[in-house]
């Protein structure tokens, strides 16, 4: 890889883990790699102003992923190979800071005639807590008592990192919803303190930026309580803040010949060292607590009319969840644009075109993959496709659950306990493919509501009466 071009470095970047992860879609090595960058800028405190307006260049992101896809490994060869020295030096101030905080503490209790000296300054020192950079454990509790260290230190950001998003909200209880509603909060720099009984309320942190990145198989996401969860949490706010990339299930593609196998992993390696020094570099120049200005021509020529295209785009969707993520897309420009800014010109402190046109492409390019989430329809050894024939088959012939589950399974290609178990998913999938093609499946309560009947039939549009009025005449 020959030198790298500021301009040209997430772009770069993007190539040498392509070809790393080759089964992996584009569109989520951008996100992924984007989040470090946002990681990385906002640990120095940069921030861009709009107008009046200043705020944090944050990134929080959905990624969908088979399992066994690698979503992990990208995330850890991103931070172990690429952005190794950013994150020595986050640790190197965290050491300077926890120091410091030491030697407060002895100098606090120096001329303390207390005979328990030395057991109370250690006592003390385990008071110190120590800033990290990435939570995976969250609680609202533990967020604020981060951004409480961040905060008094000076540096540094907060990155959540989820690797099984799924999981988590088909477990979530209270708390963890409680923290959900944090993240909330965070993408637009305020961390809340939580209410105790009994203690005085601590006030809010604002202004400290709050990066978020959530892994999950797609697969959990399909049907039931979970795809109705998170469709709750779309209609929420998720979507204003996550950028969501995906990729379907598919056939790996498999290097046999070993040398030249062996030879792209050294070749990896030397990439990265040489991306690992440009961004280095990049962030030595960049002044802590920098703000970039969008410049008038980056508003005025780029941003307000994709502003507009957006909002024609949104007048002319119909789903709900799709118009909410598209609503959210001028804004995650602005953000975008800012990280772009930092990388094209460090010491220059403004957003211009240049930066505002390639977060706006940026933004169009990850954003297609939600339709293509919102459209998807899991192969589980073709259960689906197998269940949809079934009913094709028997069109406008009704079954009830317990035959589908007890007499039907085998013919799904499906274990009975697991079909069983994910019936509810299996048949709001069915739902849904009836309706894209131009069937309905109808659920009706029989045996006075003690049992229901499945059934699948050919949607037809009611024809008007004789007796109906045409349209002039009701006006």
């Amino acid at each position: 890889m020959t030198k790298i071009k500021n301009q040209k470095l997430v772009e770069a970047t993007l190539n040498v883990f392509s070809k790393r992860f080759k089964n992996t879609e584009r569109s989520i090595i951008t996100s992924i790699t984007l989040l470090k960058i946002a990681q990385m800028m906002t640990c120095k405190r940069v921030k861009y102003k709009e107008f009046e307006k200043i705020d944090n260049p944050n990134y929080y992101t959905i990624v969908f992923l088979p399992s066994g896809g690698g979503k992990d490994r990208i995330s850890n060869d991103l931070d172990d190979y690429v952005f190794k020295p950013f994150r020595d030096w986050f640790k190197e101030n965290a050491e300077k800071y926890y120091s410091k905080k030491k030697q407060q503490i002895q100098e606090e209790y120096t001329n303390s005639k207390n005979k328990q000296i030395k057991a109370l300054i250690k006592e003390a020192e385990k008071s110190i807590r120590y800033p990290i950079l990435e939570v995976v454990d969250g609680t609202q509790e533990g967020l604020f008592e981060d951004a409480k260290v961040l905060n008094e230190a000076g540096f540094g950001a907060i990155t959540y990192k989820m690797s099984e998003f799924g999981m988590f909200l088909e477990t979530a209880q209270n708390t963890e919803k409680q923290f959900l509603g944090c993240l909330y909060d965070g993408y637009d720099g305020k961390v809340i303190s939580k209410s105790i009984k009994y203690g005085k309320r601590e006030a809010n942190i604002e202004n400290m930026p709050v990066n978020c990145l959530l892994l999950s198989d797609p697969s959990l996401f399909t049907g039931g309580n979970l795809r109705y969860m998170f469709n709750l949490l779309m209609q929420t706010g998720l979507s204003r803040r996550c950028v969501i990339s995906f990729q379907k299930p598919r056939k790996k593609e498999i290097e046999y010949n070993t040398d030249l196998a062996f030879e792209k992993e050294k070749q990896f390696y030397r990439d990265c060292e040489k991306l690992s020094e440009q961004f280095l570099k990049i962030f030595n120049k960049i002044p802590s607590n920098a703000v970039y200005v969008l410049t008038d021509s980056a508003l005025k020529n780029l941003h307000y009319p994709y502003r507009i295209k957006m909002e024609e785009l949104e007048n002319a969707t119909e789903d709900v969840l799709t118009k909410k993520e598209i609503q959210s897309r001028q804004h995650k420009a602005i953000k975008i644009a800012c990280l772009y800014a930092c990388l094209n010109h460090p010491t220059k402190l403004i957003v211009n075109d240049e930066d505002m046109q390639q977060a706006i492409d940026t933004v169009e390019f990850i954003s297609k993959d939600f339709k293509t989430f919102r459209n998807y329809k899991p192969k589980e050894d073709d259960a689906y496709d197998k269940l949809w024939e079934f009913f094709l088959e028997n069109l406008d012939k009704g079954f009830t659950r317990t035959e589908l589950v007890y007499n039907q399974f085998q013919n799904f290609g499906i274990s009975r306990d697991k079909f069983k178990d994910r019936f509810d998913d299996y048949i709001d999938s069915i739902a849904e493919m009836a309706k894209d093609k131009g069937y309905m499946l109808k659920i009706d309560s029989i045996n006075r509501n003690s049992g229901t009947e499945y059934m699948l039939t050919k949607f037809e549009p009611q024809d008007l009466s004789d007796d109906t009025l045409p349209l002039d005449e009701l006006v």
